[in-house]
Order: C-alpha cells, then sequence, then structure tokens
C-alpha cells in the first residue's frame, strides 16, 4: 500500500508525537507515518548491487566489456587530439575503463535511466559516448584524477566533432549560392544549385544521439564537481540544447511494433528528457535560466519502469499488456495539471514521467518568479491567483505520484530512486512558489564563507506573516523529516551511492527558509510573547520540535518553557543536522560545500545565541 495524498490524511494516522494539522494551511496535510514503511527499510525486491555485484538479473555479466578492438579504436580517437590534452595526460587502461563504465551504471545510471541495459553493448557505442560515461564512473568510483583525465579527453573530442559538424553546416556556403537568393532565371530549369546542402542533410542521428548523451552526463557531473568546472558545465548545456533542438526537428516515428526499433525510439525519447532535465537543474543549482524551456518539450512521458527493463521481445510485449499504458504527451500532462487535474494512473504510473512533469513545474514557477516586477511588488510577490494554479498544479501533480506503482520514498527501491528524487524537486517547487528566495540560494560559489551570507539574519527576505510563507516552512520541515526517520548518521554514510544531488540542494534552501523564519519568530515572541504566534505558526514549530527530539540532539534545545530562545536553538540543531548529513565521503564538491556551509551557519547562530543579540 502506498502512502496516502497528502490532502486525504486524517489526524487518526498520526501518532502520539504527531502534532495538529496546520489550521492555517487547509488542504495540506503532513505526510502519514504510513511513510515509514518506505525510508530506509529493506525491500524484497533487488536493491542497489553492491559493486561487484550484477546490476539487475536483465542484463548481461559485463555489457560494458570494453574489447581490445574496441580500446585500440579509443586510443587512436584520443591520439588525434593529443594536441588538446594536458602533456600528463595518460589513458587508463582498457580493464579499468570497464570497471568505469559498470560504476556509472550503479551510481549515475538510475538516476537518469536514458540507456537500455537489455540491449546495451560497449562495443556499439561511439568513443566519444564511452569516454564521457568511463569518466562519470571513475568519479563515482572516488577514482578522480582518471576521472578528470577521461573528461579532458571527452570534451576535446567532442568539441573537435562541434567544430566539424559547425564547419560542415556553414562552410559550404562559400561554395554555392542559396536558390532563396536567386531569381528564377538564375536556375537553368527553375532548379537549384546541386552544390548546395542544407544543414540537416550533413549530420547523422543516430551520431548526434550519442553526443547528446555524452554531453549531458558531463555537463550534470562537472556543475556538480570542482567550481572551476562550473563555467564547462555551462559553456557545455548550450551546445547540448542546441544538439536537442536539432533533434526534436526529427520527426518521431509512429507506433513502432518491433522490439528493436521501440528500444532506439524509447532511448530517444528519455535522452531528451533527460537533456531537459540536466538543463533545469543547472537551473536549481545556480539560479540561472535554463537552457531549455518547458515549451519546447512535446514528447510521450517515458514508458514504465517494467517496459523499460524488459530483456526480450516477449516480456516487452507482456509488460505492455499488463500495464494498458494510455500515453499523453507531456505538454498534455501540464496542461492538465494546470487545470488542476490529478493524472490518471495509466498515465502517473512511470517514475521518469513524474520525474519530468515536476521538473516542467518547477521551471514553470521559476520563470513566473523571474517575470514577477521587483520594482512593483515586495519580494517579487506573486498573485494570489498566480500561487493559487500553481498551488493546484502541485497538489493534482502529488495525487498522481501517491497513486503510481512506481512511486516510494526511498533511494533503494527496486524501480529506482526516480520517485524519490521527484520528493526533492517538489520541496523546491512549493518553497519557491511561496518565498522568494531567489540568487539566496544559487551555489555558484564554492567558498563556504560566502554562501553562508545568505543566511545572515540581518537581511532577512521574509515578512513573517506573508501569504503562503507557513506553506513553505511546512515543505522545509517535510525535507528534514526525511533524513530524521531515515537515521542522520545512516544518510551521511549512504548518502553519496544512493541519494541525488538535488536532496543536498533541497536541504540547504529548506535549511536558508527555515532559519529565516525561526528568527523572526524568535524576535515576535521576544517582543509580544509567545502567545503572539497564531496557530498554524505553533503547529509548526511543534513540528520541528518533535524531529529534533528524535535526534541526538534533543538535549541542546533546552527547556521548553524557555521562549524565545528556545526557536533559536531549533534553527541551529535543524541547521546541524542538515550538515551532519554531508559529513560523508562525497563524490561531488558540491554536497561537502553544503555541509560545510550549513555548519559555518550553525556555528554563527550559536555565537549569535550565545549573546543574545
Amino acid at each position: 500500500m502506498l502512502p496516502p495524498p497528502l490532502n486525504a490524511m486524517s489526524n487518526s494516522s498520526s501518532d502520539a508525537h504527531s502534532p495538529p494539522i496546520l489550521s492555517s494551511t487547509p488542504g495540506l496535510l503532513l505526510e502519514s507515518y504510513e511513510c515509514d514503511r518506505f525510508i530506509g527499510q529493506p525491500t524484497t525486491k533487488t536493491s542497489l548491487p553492491t559493486a561487484g555485484g550484477s546490476l539487475d538479473p536483465t542484463v548481461g555479466s559485463h555489457p560494458w566489456k570494453i574489447s581490445e578492438a574496441m580500446y585500440d579504436s579509443l586510443c587512436h580517437e584520443v591520439d588525434q587530439h593529443r594536441a588538446s590534452l594536458p602533456n600528463e595526460f595518460s589513458l587508463p587502461g582498457r580493464k579499468m575503463i570497464s570497471r568505469y563504465l559498470g560504476s556509472y551504471f550503479r551510481g549515475f545510471h538510475p538516476h537518469l535511466p536514458f540507456l537500455h541495459l537489455p540491449t546495451f553493448s560497449a562495443g556499439n557505442m561511439s568513443e566519444t559516448l564511452v569516454l564521457a560515461i568511463a569518466a562519470v564512473g571513475a568519479f563515482y568510483a572516488f577514482e578522480h584524477t582518471n576521472g578528470y583525465a577521461l573528461y579532458f579527453a571527452s570534451r576535446a573530442i567532442i568539441s573537435r566533432q562541434l567544430e566539424q559538424r559547425r564547419r560542415d553546416s556553414t562552410f559550404h556556403l562559400m561554395r554555392s549560392f542559396p536558390p532563396y537568393a536567386k531569381f528564377p532565371t538564375d536556375c537553368e530549369n527553375g532548379g537549384s544549385d546541386p552544390s548546395y546542402k542544407s544543414p540537416q542533410t550533413l549530420h547523422s542521428v543516430a551520431k548526434d544521439l550519442d553526443m547528446i548523451q555524452a554531453l549531458l552526463v558531463l555537463v550534470l557531473t562537472t556543475s556538480w564537481l570542482d567550481g572551476p568546472l562550473v563555467n564547462d558545465a555551462l559553456a557545455m548545456s548550450s551546445k547540448l540544447a542546441v544538439l536537442v533542438r536539432d533533434s526534436l526537428l526529427d520527426a518521431p516515428k509512429g507506433e513502432t511494433e518491433s522490439w528493436e526499433d521501440w528500444c532506439l525510439e524509447e532511448g530517444r525519447r528519455r535522452t531528451v528528457f533527460a537533456a531537459y532535465v540536466v538543463c533545469n537543474i543547472l537551473t536549481i543549482c545556480f539560479n540561472i535560466t535554463p537552457q531549455i524551456t518547458v515549451a519546447e518539450i512535446n514528447l510521450p512521458l517515458p514508458c514504465s519502469d517494467a517496459e523499460w527493463k524488459a530483456a526480450t521481445p516477449t516480456e516487452w510485449h507482456r509488460a505492455r499488456r499488463k500495464g494498458s499504458l494510455c500515453e499523453l504527451d507531456f505538454q498534455e500532462c501540464l496542461r492538465l495539471l494546470f487545470s488542476g487535474q490529478s493524472l490518471d494512473t495509466e498515465v502517473s504510473v512511470t517514475a521518469f514521467g513524474n520525474y519530468v512533469l515536476i521538473q516542467g513545474l518547477l521551471q514553470s514557477i521559476f520563470f513566473e518568479r523571474q517575470g514577477s516586477s521587483r520594482y512593483s511588488f515586495p519580494y517579487s510577490s506573486l498573485s494570489v491567483d498566480q500561487i493559487r494554479i500553481y498551488k493546484a498544479a502541485l497538489s493534482a501533480w502529488q495525487s498522481g505520484w501517491n497513486s503510481a506503482t512506481e512511486s516510494m520514498i526511498d533511494p533503494s527501491s527496486p524501480h529506482g530512486p526516480l520517485a524519490f528524487n521527484s520528493t526533492a524537486v517538489l520541496r523546491l517547487a512549493h518553497i519557491h512558489l511561496c518565498a522568494d528566495l531567489g540568487a539566496r540560494t544559487s551555489l555558484w560559489s564554492r567558498n563556504p564563507q560566502v554562501l553562508a551570507l545568505a543566511f545572515d539574519l540581518q537581511n532577512n527576505p521574509f515578512t513573517l506573516r506573508s501569504p503562503d510563507l507557513e506553506e513553505a516552512v511546512l515543505h522545509a520541515v517535510y525535507a528534514l523529516r526525511v533524513p530524521v526517520r531515515m537515521g542522520i548518521a545512516f544518510v551521511a554514510r549512504t548518502q553519496t551511492s544512493h541519494w541525488s544531488v538535488q536532496h543536498a540542494v533541497s536541504n540547504f534552501t529548506s535549511a536558508l527558509l527555515l532559519t529565516h523564519w525561526l528568527e523572526s519568530l524568535y524576535s515576535l515572541v521576544a517582543v509580544s510573547g509567545v502567545s503572539a504566534l497564531q496557530p498554524g505558526e505553533q503547529n509548526l514549530v511543534h513540528m520541528i520540535e518533535h524531529l529534533i527530539e528524535e535526534t541526538h540532539m534533543e538535549n541542546s534545545l533546552g527547556p521548553k518553557i524557555d521562549y524565545p530562545r528556545r526557536l533559536r536553538r531549533l534553527a541551529i540543531a535543524a541547521v546541524k543536522l542538515w550538515a551532519e548529513t554531508c559529513k560523508g565521503v562525497q563524490v561531488f564538491e558540491i554536497v561537502h560545500v553544503i555541509g560545510a556551509t550549513l555548519a559555518i551557519v550553525a556555528e554563527n547562530l550559536e555565537n549569535r545565541a550565545a549573546v543574545n543579540v
């Protein structure tokens, strides 16, 4: 049984520690404790594999093995770009690259499953794609030195191929006259110049797909790695967007009856969605305009997990018959959500589909915030009608998520972590909708001292009783609840292998909101007493208290009657807990930086509380 929708839970589902429902936010309730069944509990199905185990029973034992011929081809390709590589560059050995490919499928692939594992073979991939996913795999194997080497090699090859593509599509213009600029009499028999070629005829769709796949994994990985590589990520993202737009010009094929053709078409569709998600994640992390907008994607949603993992035509046909899926386009699903209609189970069954839809809603909120004039409204406020529409859309999306068979609040779900990752995006969507955080959430800087300035309590961006702020705070509390219920120490030790960076980003944003909100309450209570708190505010404070009392930070809160200082201690404890989830060994620098930033913030809050400013 899946967790019920948030707006359908009753008080009877809470335990003795559960606070009452927020009276000031009708229709939005705390997640059912029934969700705890899915948090951190072992499942009866296969979880994420161990480093030496098979990825999936449908996959051969070594589909990513690099043959000697393939390795020779990689060496030849790298030699062609030796001038663009550092002098100390050395291509890792064949067996190491094979191992890195396996590491990629264990670490990165579950979060963006656009490669079809049942038919995957490293020997059928381009050298560009092999090097790109091997680079990512090396990082997930914590062999960063080789990861950087493979990244630089892959980037050099991609740059050269894109430059050649540009030359092929433009240099011919110097050798021929475009037909649109000729009078009819200029062309013999009214025909066009045979030497003139349109750009669409100069590249291979298959090669472009490999290029898109290589770019999207590199863009996402470098955006989360060392700070200097962020500029690389943004530069590559613009090239990725151009290739995706060209790909969308290719008319999608009709209904495919053969499994092989379906695999190719579904892989193309998933690749486009993955590229869209990657560009959207850059917006989430750095508060920049997305390179690919929601309006540009007009494709059917990705298929179900069962269809995608089917290892044979027979299994595939069986999965399709069992699912009886009614395909709806991405745009049609968004239209339904914005009208407040929950998607039918048949179309919301896929975790990948729900993931791209919530990304679409978050991007739409970003554009609404960007379009709201700071010179006309305080704090770039959205109108009541705008917020109402988006609330209805988010509620409809969540209803569909709750009814989907692939949805679990568990990063080790047998269906993969996409449904779990969607919850982090949902938190961000609610927070950005109801509270204007803007550039404060940008992680462009990798200096924790700089990032900690966003938490400066002297520059509080919120009006305490501003409309819908409590709802944003509620979702920040939800973000804290997940690691608390899983266990802070457990999350710190497993986050790298199981959790997407999006959860760390969501926690950073939630900590920022919660810190400023609790400081606002502190200022209010210091002047007017605890009775000045509204019922909804009291309930939120109780929720935070109950969560922290479940952790080792319980004794740091002091007596409950010690208001308003207890409010500041709540903020300190919450920020410390979030910081602790990032203390483990990390693949990506950005998670480490978030943890270091939150640790500095907690220290600053403690110092402030000590002098009772």
